[in-house]
């Protein structure tokens, strides 16, 4: 009816359910300013402001006679970021693919993005059958530890080499060309055999 194109006017704006972020920082994203009229419309650019700072998890915005009530949940906060069982991926390495990052607002989605992160970092580097397992710690007041456990798998081994069709030279000649090596004890200081 004509009372959703009214404009209307509030006296004071109210923010709920703050606890890290200051009121007035919330207010900030809010396009109504008490005194001047506003319509629905400033109120769902209000909402998109709020979502779009990616510190909330849930934003709804009400008036309650005089006053516009801000009611906000803040997403958790991440305190650090934490790596196990990498070996093959220095800390500085895998920290710099992933989005969640100390003081950045916790979401799940990133976290998904980030466990695909971190297993194409291993892949660029032959290792394909890595498996990471997030972990979330919670740790109060809206903080948490996010912690990548990883497991960098084997590699793959070679065991042996056989050529086929080769006339013209020996597998011995061939064998001397070629770099890779069959797997030995000392495999692991050459690294010739993956």
């Amino acid at each position: 009816g004509p009372s959703q194109a009214e404009a209307a006017v509030v006296s004071a704006i109210v923010v709920q359910g703050n606890t890290r972020i200051e009121a007035e920082t919330v207010r900030s994203y809010v396009l109504i300013v008490p005194g001047q009229s506003f319509t629905n419309f400033d109120i769902d650019e209000s909402i998109k402001a709020l979502y779009g700072t990616g510190l909330f998890s849930d934003v709804d915005v009400s008036v309650s006679g005089a006053t516009l009530v801000v009611s906000v949940s803040e997403l958790a906060v991440v305190n650090q970021v934490v790596f196990r069982g990498n070996r093959k991926q220095k800390d500085d390495r895998l920290k710099a693919v992933v989005q969640l990052q100390p003081r950045s607002a916790f979401d799940q989605g990133t976290l998904d993005a980030d466990v695909e992160a971190i297993r194409d970092a291993y892949s660029r580097i032959g290792r394909n059958d890595v498996s990471v397992y997030p972990e979330v710690v919670d740790l109060g007041e809206g903080r948490v530890n996010v912690v990548f456990q990883i497991d960098e798998g084997g590699r793959s081994k070679i065991t042996q080499i056989n050529f086929v069709g080769n006339n013209a030279f020996s597998d011995r000649r061939l064998q001397s060309v070629i770099s890779t090596k069959r797997s030995n004890p000392l495999s692991w200081f050459t690294r010739t055999d993956v």
